[in-house]
């Protein structure tokens, strides 16, 4: 077994961050510099299952296919500030630093008194090493107050609305709540139309 190198550790890269005064703001962050995965998944993972919800809804279907969604993990941690998301990010790398990660930190809701450190997977064997990961960082992280700890699947604005509790979920799912259908379609249109500015 060869010794460790600086080349067999990952360090955790952030994205450009906003300026101060952006009330919502998301930054990417990933164990690579580049952040390929991230950028990547926009157009070849996300934008291509928001497309595939639309599409199902707009021509009514009841029973939709979830496609990708069914296998997109998110391990939420809700903090105080962006101070705290960069102070458990750093100590997840110096902990785990063979860990492959990538995700977000920031906040999606104008008047948001919390911050969130979004991990992202793409199965279930990769959510559990994360989220075992993350669990052995949170006891060292005494100067930070984890509000809250959430495992949730795809865009929970658009999908839980739809079909509730994630837990319940299959790879087709009848809708649940029908009477969320338009409110879903004009979110997603909004969506489409700043995803092509």
């Amino acid at each position: 077994m060869k010794g460790k190198t600086p080349e067999d550790e990952h360090c955790i890269y952030l994205d450009r961050v906003p300026p101060s005064n952006e009330e919502v703001f998301w930054i990417s962050f990933e164990s690579d510099p580049k952040l390929k995965k991230s950028k990547g998944n926009i157009y070849g993972r996300c934008l291509p299952c928001i497309q595939n919800l639309y599409n199902q809804l707009r021509i009514g279907k009841q029973d939709i296919a979830l496609g990708t969604a069914y296998q997109c993990w998110k391990i939420t941690v809700v903090v105080r500030s962006c101070e705290e998301c960069i102070a458990l990010l750093s100590e997840f790398e110096r902990r785990h630093p063979h860990l492959y990660v990538y995700g977000k930190i920031g906040n999606g809701k104008e008047g948001a008194k919390t911050r969130v450190v979004v991990f992202h997977a793409e199965s279930i064997p990769e959510r559990d090493r994360v989220l075992a990961a993350l669990k052995e960082c949170l006891p060292e992280l005494r100067n930070i107050n984890i509000i809250d700890l959430q495992i949730s699947r795809a865009c929970s604005v658009l999908y839980d609305d739809l079909f509730g509790d994630w837990r319940d979920w299959r790879p087709i799912m009848k809708i649940k709540y029908p009477e969320n259908v338009d409110k879903i379609l004009d979110r997603i249109r909004k969506v489409l139309f700043w995803a092509k500015r």
